[in-house]
């Protein structure tokens, strides 16, 4: 009874932590870009690089937990010192707090993909917030296939080549986007980004 009581105060403090942000969001957001109105929605202003540059946090963090944490070991031990002093803790939160990416991921949706979304339109945001969404079902799915491959395989030299090679992936189609964001210009990564803007397209 007691383990129902608290799984249900733990579903309620989610679902209301998933409004509550939503709504901050939001307003943070409609209050800056109010500074923006005489622009053209189609110029891309810091405030919409910075907001690209934080979608990427979710796929990052997603193909660190699937991938990263089984072959950075194995990396020289400087790469290993500086990853345990940066993105390591952020990781182990993410690995414990697996309730975060759904959060995340539907406040994206929310605020950024949907067709009457409560921000102002701007193109740009909507673009690397819809191919960071795209980027974390992949890493998810790849994850989970890696996951399910035998234990056997998984540790053997041809399964850490294999988890090196999605880790790979992973992480220089992030940090592209993340450097044409920074940019302030449109990614091209194959397949995604062309899927990314059909789905656009197809919401105008």
């Amino acid at each position: 009874m007691h383990n129902k009581f608290t799984l249900l105060i733990i579903m309620i403090l989610s679902a209301f932590s998933t409004i509550l942000i939503s709504f901050i969001i939001r307003y943070l957001y409609s209050y800056i870009t109010t500074a923006y109105e005489n622009y053209n929605v189609n110029k891309v202003t810091l405030v919409d690089r910075l907001s690209s540059i934080l979608a990427y946090w979710l796929p990052l963090l997603e193909g660190l937990q699937n991938f990263g944490q089984q072959i950075l070991p194995d990396y020289p031990f400087n790469i290993m010192q500086i990853y345990k002093k940066t993105l390591m803790p952020l990781v182990i939160f993410y690995v414990t707090h697996p309730t975060l990416a759904v959060i995340i991921f539907f406040i994206l949706y929310y605020l950024f993909v949907r067709n009457k979304s409560p921000i102002p339109n701007r193109p740009f945001i909507r673009f690397n917030a819809l191919q960071s969404i795209l980027l974390f079902l992949i890493n998810s799915l790849l994850g989970a296939t890696f996951r399910a491959l035998p234990i056997e395989f998984r540790m053997s030299l041809y399964g850490l080549m294999l988890c090196n090679t999605l880790f790979w992936f992973v992480l220089s189609t992030i940090i592209y986007s993340i450097i044409k964001s920074v940019e302030g210009k449109y990614a091209r990564i194959p397949v995604i980004s062309q899927a990314v803007r059909i789905q656009i397209d197809n919401q105008l």
